[in-house]
């Protein structure tokens, strides 16, 4: 094989020859076998990624996915499986790649006594929570069972041989029982003229072990096992009625998964029998049926390059939208297609905390999530132990450490544009509203006397305590200072309050000096006509309730859908979240003077 030589594979490799057995029974074609090698070689040092991109630039995709899931930390795998599951298939996507992955794990746990104990602990555990769950739900259950066996040896060796010396003694002495039944079976084959061979099979250790925790030895059933592979669906039936002719069955031990497959696809009748006093499963199936029970998918991978869709393509898409059910957390919990990820990723702390975030997440998006506090004093991240900046985009299955400092000040009002999550964002105003009150307490009151002094009064004039009163009944606050710090945060324009303030004392003197006068009338309200948006005619405009822009004010217009153009004061923080393509120039049309107004009112009254 050319890549062998280009990828420096030594053939009497013991690991590599496993991988490669695995691959085979995978039947996933030469492609993927070139694919799994090249990811091979570059983990054990034969070749580096340079050296793909010269020979193999196709296995490049697929190596760098597989060596991204191997940057997923399984350390809180009891805590995080079912989300871990779920990083793995929003990362691969392929059913291909999973079996990649498999087969690869698979070989190494044939090739792990020569590691040390924590290396084994940490392998077992994420063959239990992961990748024995993948190969059930994906058919493959030769490999489950080596998996789940193997993967238990590991972490309970003395339990395990406990059990298996159990099962070797009772079927050591039911042997002669499953032989004379076997043989019986067989018999049955023959008075019914079907083709097919008949065995029997022993209840895999770790599977024993998970019953034994609600039953004892002698009530799991299925400890001993007579299977029957035949040739078609009415030959299983016509057995399985034939036997029961024969042999008293057990009541309510009766299964049918042919008329009612298993959410995996597995097919297969169920019946225990007693025979000579003791209680024998006995399971009746096709050859199709035993392939796809024994590799799943593996058995019928067909490539879908350049033909139409096979009844099988058909089956895995089925497959697919099963697994988007709600499942137990030890089968997997979600689906091969990963539509619902679409526009979301996965990504871990270094400790292997799983967190959720939407598409184009940055560093500090990811920071809030973790907490409040490791978002007030983020100063910079790493990700997979590279140094990034703070806007850099985070991708599904990306290892992301945040760098602290507990001297800092706090965050930047510039990451309001960063962040893309409503809790960072929410976080981070909360921090200004918090640890800057009383510096905003102290700078919005400042700020309101000097755009009081700017509407030509004084503040002792306007700020009086009936004025005040209704300020706070208008905003919804208990005190002053609540009304100050949110002007001091840029929250509310002290333009507008000075405005209300000087209108309702202009109010109250022409009321007092002519009852008449309706005092509920605006005058300063601003009017459509008031603005100008260059290169724009015959717009409807509106003035946004947010920050309630008022004449002289630096404004911004947003385009909005269907209600023309929203006027917002330029410091408004709502623009911050609008899309710049969205916003336009706004300015003040110049308007008369109130001594051009007067002058205007004379002639007119002439």
């Amino acid at each position: 094989m050319k890549e062998t030589e280009l990828l420096n594979l030594d053939a009497n490799d013991k690991f590599l020859n496993d991988f490669l057995t695995v691959l085979n029974d995978f039947k996933l074609g030469e492609e993927k076998k070139t694919e799994g090698l090249a990811y091979y070689a570059l983990k054990n040092g034969k070749v580096t990624l340079d050296d793909l991109n010269k020979n193999l630039p196709k296995t490049i995709e697929v190596v760098n996915i597989l060596m991204r899931l191997d940057n997923i930390n399984y350390s809180l795998l009891s805590e995080e499986a079912e989300k871990l599951r779920n990083m793995f298939f929003a990362i691969t996507k392929d059913i291909r790649i999973i079996m990649l992955k498999i087969a690869f794990v698979v070989a190494e746990l044939r090739n792990v006594d020569d590691k040390d104990e924590e290396y084994k602990h940490a392998l077992a555990n994420s063959i239990l929570a992961l990748f024995a769950p993948l190969s059930a739900r994906l058919g493959l259950s030769y490999y489950k069972t080596e998996l789940e066996n193997g993967a238990f040896k590991l972490l309970n060796p003395q339990e395990y041989d406990r059990i298996q010396l159990e099962v070797d003694n009772r079927y050591h002495k039911r042997q002669p029982i499953v032989e004379r039944l076997t043989a019986l079976v067989e018999d049955c084959l023959k008075e019914l003229n079907i083709t097919g061979k008949v065995y029997g099979r022993k209840k895999h250790i770790y599977s024993i072990y998970k019953k034994l925790q609600n039953h004892n030895f002698d009530n799991i059933y299925d400890l001993i096992a007579v299977r029957a592979i035949v040739k078609t669906v009415p030959d299983c039936y016509a057995l399985l009625g034939r036997i029961h002719s024969k042999v008293e069955p057990l009541q309510n031990r009766f299964k049918d998964y042919i008329a009612i497959p298993k959410s995996n696809g597995y097919q297969s009748l169920h019946t225990t029998v007693i025979f000579e006093g003791f209680p024998v499963e006995i399971q009746i199936r096709t050859e199709d049926m035993n392939n796809f029970a024994e590799y799943g998918v593996a058995a019928h991978w067909v490539y879908k390059e350049k033909r139409k869709q096979s009844p099988f393509d058909a089956r895995i898409a089925e497959i697919r939208r099963l697994m988007e059910g709600d499942t137990p957390v030890e089968e997997l919990a979600d689906s091969l297609n990963r539509d619902i990820y679409d526009g979301e990723i996965i990504v871990q702390t270094p400790k292997g905390k799983v967190v959720y975030l939407p598409k184009g997440a940055t560093p500090i998006d990811f920071a809030y999530a973790i907490h409040s506090e490791i978002g007030n004093k983020y100063v910079g991240a790493k990700i997979n132990n590279k140094i990034v900046g703070q806007s850099a985009t985070l991708h599904n299955g990306d290892v992301i450490e945040i760098i602290t400092n507990p001297n800092s000040k706090g965050p930047s009002r510039d990451w309001l544009k960063i962040c893309k999550t409503s809790t960072a964002r929410n976080k981070i105003n909360a921090f200004f509203k918090k640890n800057l009150k009383e510096e905003n307490i102290h700078l919005g009151k400042t700020m309101l006397e000097n755009a009081i002094k700017d509407k030509g009064f004084s503040s002792n004039k306007l700020l009086n305590k009936k004025s005040m009163e209704d300020l706070l009944a208008i905003y919804n606050f208990d005190e002053e200072n609540e009304l100050y710090a949110n002007i001091g945060s840029g929250a509310i324009s002290p333009k507008i309050i000075a405005n209300k303030l000087a209108q309702q004392y202009e109010s109250n003197v022409k009321t007092a000096l002519n009852p008449k006068v309706n005092p509920q009338i605006n005058i300063n309200e601003p009017k459509e006509n008031q603005i100008k948006l260059p290169g724009m005619n015959n717009i409807l405009i509106r003035f946004a309730k947010c920050c309630q822009p008022m004449y002289n004010d630096d404004i911004i217009g947003f385009i909005s859908s269907g209600r023309g153009i929203i006027i917002h004061r330029s410091v408004c923080p709502n623009t911050s979240y609008f899309r710049p393509e969205r916003l336009v120039e706004a300015s003040w049309k110049p308007q008369p003077t109130l001594e051009k107004k007067a002058q205007f009112k004379q002639k007119s009254t002439k």
